[in-house]
């Protein structure tokens, strides 16, 4: 099994090598004929040796031109070798190259075009092993291994070939106890599921690390530490368990496999002996010993970086698996002759949504006419941010349809369903990269100009020209720090210059402070004319004057109106409303210790 993983995997490289195969394929062959020039340079001292011996009454009769011939001849061979050996390296390099970028560029538009459930079901760090760890151990293994591997495998096989040419008792002398490290090596290698194992517990601690790290802020608030932290606790243990298995697993293996793999000179000694003493002509047969003797030892070498190689090609294996298990992963359907909406309204009809075994709407139903502003609001956990995201297709649905412009968004390729719909999200991500490209990610194409004015209506256009480089400054992980406020700023400032006539909203003041709040409501109140904007609200009061608010609990839509009617029927609109107005005049006093 082990042996099919490894062929499967080799095999695998050949075909994400792409149009670079060749460049794979050539590192082989360099590398064959690099391994098959080194016996030249052997092959020479045992004709120079069996020259000295014949002559050795008289060492003058021994022909000295010929000698120097076989010396350059071994020189050539030698020189030769090393060019060839470069240029395998060389290739191997330049297809090493090529399944980096094939494989990342492949995983970056395959994630593009799969659900959100992939991500929701997977760790960051897992999706951040596969792109980064697993991937680059393949390239390094493509470029730096596959010479090796090729010449180690090579190597004995063209050093049994000619040994068993040259006297086949000793080569089976020789060759005896190699035969069992081999057999001791295929069982040290019998199956990938440890390995398997180990790579799962690896994914899960880095997870788990990043995650304390991320949360460090906390942890020094609460005076935590890392044993407070079950998650990264039970994933150092899980590690270090599995460290322990595989190390008891080759404690008493490996050397076994060392203690066979250095004894065939043990053999090969005694067996030189008997045989030198029965033959007839010493002086023929003392050079053939010398070969075997170069030769046997060198043997030890070959196999030692064989044992090493086939473990990183378990390694890869595995981790071909992890990428192949992305890259076959089943996309979100694109029509054949994509359809083009009629118009910007939205409309949900009795729309049904699990994530997995969880139910989080059921039967959801409403309309938003074009051009015309709806809010949906609601308790934690009632299913708002998911409306939102729904309307979006980051998931597709269990029942049900979603239409934008009176065509379901199934019938829509991924590209024209993005131009038709802005998204402001409750926590935005910035690239790091400068400001000015972070929101021109809304429209690539977009001018200076049109930069600025989205920055200006969304209210950041000032703090940004106060920051050291203005819009040339870098923001996101390893930029400049910006706070949640001015993150939500620049990313409404990104949705502003794509200008999608559907505008989704989830809570795109959350974190404003009051005065900037009401400069984001009075200039979205000038940009949301003439499209279709569904706002998922917190704070009722940036809804107050939706044309239509929906009312959701616990995934059902429960009431639905304008803010008065609402109010009036003392539902659970009106329990929020109230519940609202109360936590505004909620103060600190001071003087009481208390609150009034």
């Amino acid at each position: 099994m082990e042996r099919t993983d490894n062929i499967s995997g080799i095999k695998r490289l050949l075909e994400i090598a792409g149009t670079k195969k060749k460049f794979l394929i050539a590192s082989m062959l360099l590398s064959v004929t690099a391994t098959a020039l080194q016996f030249v340079p052997v092959t020479a001292v045992y004709f120079i040796i069996s020259e000295l011996a014949e002559n050795a009454s008289d060492i003058h009769k021994a022909d000295v031109s010929w000698l120097y011939r076989l010396g350059f001849i071994s020189l050539g061979a030698v020189g030769i070798a090393g060019i060839m050996l470069y240029a395998a390296f060389m290739c191997s390099h330049i297809a090493a190259f090529n399944i980096l970028y094939e494989l990342r560029v492949k995983l970056s538009e395959k994630l593009t075009k799969l659900s959100m459930g992939f991500f929701t079901n997977r760790t960051t760090g897992g999706i951040k092993k596969i792109m980064t760890e697993d991937v680059e151990r393949i390239e390094l293994f493509v470029a730096h291994h596959i010479p090796d591997i090729t010449g180690a495998v090579v190597f004995p096989v063209f050093t049994a070939l000619y040994l068993f040419f040259t006297d086949w008792r000793m080569a089976l002398a020789l060759f005896i106890p190699l035969g069992a490290a081999l057999y001791i090596q295929t069982r040290m290698f019998s199956s990938n599921d440890l390995y398997r194992e180990f790579n799962l517990a690896l994914e899960n601690m880095n997870s788990a690390v990043a995650e304390y790290v991320k949360g460090m802020p906390v942890v020094k608030v609460f005076n935590a530490d890392a044993e407070s932290f079950e998650s990264l606790k039970k994933s150092v243990y899980s590690f270090r368990d599995l460290a322990f298995r595989i190390t008891k697993q080759y404690a008493l293996i490996y050397p076994a496999f060392l203690t066979v793999l250095s004894a065939p000179l043990l053999f090969l000694i005694p067996a030189a002996g008997y045989f030198g003493l029965n033959t007839e002509d010493y002086t023929a047969y003392a050079p053939k010993i010398f070969l075997f003797l170069i030769l046997g030892s060198g043997m030890f070498f070959p196999f030692l970086k064989l044992i090493f190689m086939v473990n990183n090609l378990r390694q890869i294996t595995v981790g071909l698996e992890r990428v192949d298990g992305v890259l076959n992963m089943e996309e979100m359907r694109e029509p054949s002759v994509p359809a083009v909406p009629d118009d910007s309204s939205v409309e949900f009809a009795d729309v049904t949504f699990s994530y997995g075994n969880e139910s989080v709407l059921k039967d959801v139903s409403f309309r938003v006419e074009a051009g015309s502003v709806t809010a949906i609001v609601g308790p934690s956990g009632a299913g708002k941010s998911t409306v939102g995201m729904l309307a979006a297709r980051f998931w597709d649905i269990q029942d049900g349809e979603i239409k934008i412009g009176g065509v379901n968004i199934k019938d829509m390729s991924t590209e024209i369903l993005m131009n038709h719909v802005s998204f402001v999200f409750q926590e935005n991500f910035l690239f790091f990269d400068t400001i000015e490209e972070n929101i021109r990610m809304g429209n690539t194409d977009a001018a200076m100009d049109d930069v600025v004015n989205a920055a200006k209506a969304a209210c950041c256009h000032e703090f940004i020209e106060n920051l050291p480089d203005g819009y040339a400054t870098l923001v996101g992980e390893g930029g400049t720090y910006l706070s949640g406020g001015e993150q939500q700023r620049v990313a409404i400032a990104r949705a502003i210059l794509k200008n999608s006539p559907v505008l989704i909203l989830d809570e795109a003041t959350a974190y404003a402070d009051p005065d900037n709040e009401g400069r984001i409501l009075e200039a979205f109140s000038k940009l949301i004319k003439d499209k279709t904007v569904l706002v998922i609200a917190h704070r009722l009061s940036t809804v107050r004057n939706a044309g239509q608010i929906i009312v959701m609990d616990r995934g059902r839509i429960t009431e639905r109106g304008i803010h008065e009617e609402l109010v009036s029927a003392d539902g659970l609109y009106a329990k929020m409303w109230r519940t609202y107005s109360y936590m505004r005049e909620w103060k600190i006093d001071v003087k009481k210790g208390g609150r009034r």
